[in-house]
């Protein structure tokens, strides 16, 4: 009965088959994986690129874009604000030369004094008279610009030509010569249609990244610095010199009282303008804007005659 009914009883592999079988399937395994780590980082790699993109792909990818864009804009306006500055520095010390407040440099002590003969000095004074470039004359200067209407100069680092327009934008960004520049000119306001015949003038300059134009009008603001630089010297169209002595600057907005006292209410500077002297027969402002964050803020300089 265990015969005919009994379970069959497994048929065990010989053990040398076992083994043997065994050692072909390690083989066939050392025989599947890599020698080395190159091949392991080359399928890494592979891995990678075969991924799926995901949103976060995506927002990456708009991020590196639109930060090189930025960083490409940003280059370019300072780049360019470079060049801007450059060519208007070139364009007022070419002008420079044309001031009538320019002397001629003094003798460095240290030079040696060489004696030259009468003949020399002759021949010397020849070339110098044919090497010789006259500056320009103002009515040069106002053939090259009809809008010039005098000069402007604190015997320090203002020295420049002024100009009134038809409106107080143009000069803005107009260059002397014409030439667009975000240093502008210096200019009148064109509500000074008797120019510095007005009892009060006002002229307008900007306050530039290089510290040329009115940015030394900051230092006014400081009373020491004041006192010791008072002079604000105007050369008229007609070669008049006026002097104005600045008795006081303060930091304000573009829609100080002063600006409209000066143009529509002159007789009410000498009790509006600060510590305005009480014989003024002129006054001057000078204003220009400030490098801070607020776009209105203002520093104004007020000088007088007396």
């Amino acid at each position: 009965m265990r015969k005919l009914f009994g379970s069959k009883k497994k048929r065990k592999r010989p053990l040398e088959k076992t083994q043997a079988g065994d050692k072909e399937k390690s083989k066939q395994l050392d025989e599947e994986q890599p020698d080395d780590g190159k091949k392991t980082r080359k399928r890494s790699k592979s891995n990678l690129f075969q991924q799926p993109l995901t949103g976060k792909h995506y927002i990456y990818g708009s991020l590196i874009i639109v930060g090189t864009f930025f960083i490409a804009a940003a280059l370019r306006v300072l780049i360019g604000g470079l060049l801007e500055d450059s060519a208007a520095r070139t364009e007022y010390e070419l002008l420079r030369t044309y001031s009538p407040t320019v002397s001629a440099p003094a003798p460095l002590p240290d030079d040696p004094i060489v004696e030259e003969s009468e003949e020399e000095e002759e021949e010397a004074e020849e070339e110098e008279e044919e090497e010789e470039v006259q500056p320009l004359t103002f009515d040069e200067l106002a053939a090259i610009n009809r809008d010039f209407i005098g000069w402007i100069s604190d015997g320090k680092v203002i020295d420049y030509p002024i100009v009134r327009g038809s409106d107080n934008v143009k000069y803005i960004n107009t260059t002397f010569f014409g030439n667009r520049n975000t240093a502008g000119t210096i200019f009148m306001d064109y509500r000074n249609t008797n120019g510095f015949d007005e009892y009060v003038s006002i002229l307008y300059g900007h306050n530039t990244r290089d510290g040329s134009m009115f940015t030394s009008l900051a230092n006014h603001l400081d009373p020491d610095y004041r006192s010791r630089n008072p002079d604000i010297i105007i050369t008229a169209r007609d070669g008049t010199t006026l002097t104005y002595k600045i008795f006081a600057a303060i930091l304000t907005d573009a829609w100080d009282i002063s600006y409209a006292i000066g143009i529509s209410d002159s007789a009410r500077a000498v009790d509006v303008f600060p510590d305005a002297p009480p014989d003024a027969k002129r006054f001057l402002l000078l204003s220009t804007c400030t490098r801070s964050s607020e776009t209105d803020e203002r520093i104004l300089v007020f000088a007088a005659i007396t």
